[in-house]
């Protein structure tokens, strides 16, 4: 009977955990998607660079607070093209190149969209 009580237990703390991660992990994703749609594409479109700079790099400090958490939950692979878009947006706004920095931000929300999808449980996600 404690073997049973013992796994219930794991069981439960492990899917809680995952739980509340997922939580937090959507409402993170969602806020920086939020931050580059609303404050950022539209201040590197405005080409207010010193603005867009600052905007980027508070959100790259955001995002490593994130990283570090969700890389015991989530693929390595996928965190690593965020930060690899997120870090040639910082140098395309620092270049002052709109085109660049906007298809990077875009990638990246795209890129963001994806990992809250496989975050997700659904049939598709489990089988």
């Amino acid at each position: 009977m404690k073997d049973l009580l013992a796994a219930t237990l794991a069981v439960v703390l492990l899917i809680g955990s995952w739980l509340a991660f997922f939580q937090y992990s959507e409402s993170q994703l969602e806020g920086f998607n939020h931050k580059i749609q609303s404050d950022i594409l539209p201040a590197i479109e405005e080409e207010s660079w010193d603005q867009s700079i600052d905007l980027l790099k508070e959100l790259n400090q955001d995002w490593h607070k994130y990283r570090k958490i969700s890389l015991f939950f989530l693929n390595t692979d996928a965190i690593n093209e965020i930060d690899y878009s997120l870090a040639k947006s910082i140098k395309y706004a620092q270049a002052e190149d709109v085109s660049n920095s906007t298809g990077e931000l875009n990638a990246m929300i795209e890129q963001i969209k994806f990992l809250i999808g496989n975050d997700r449980v659904t049939l598709d996600n489990i089988f």
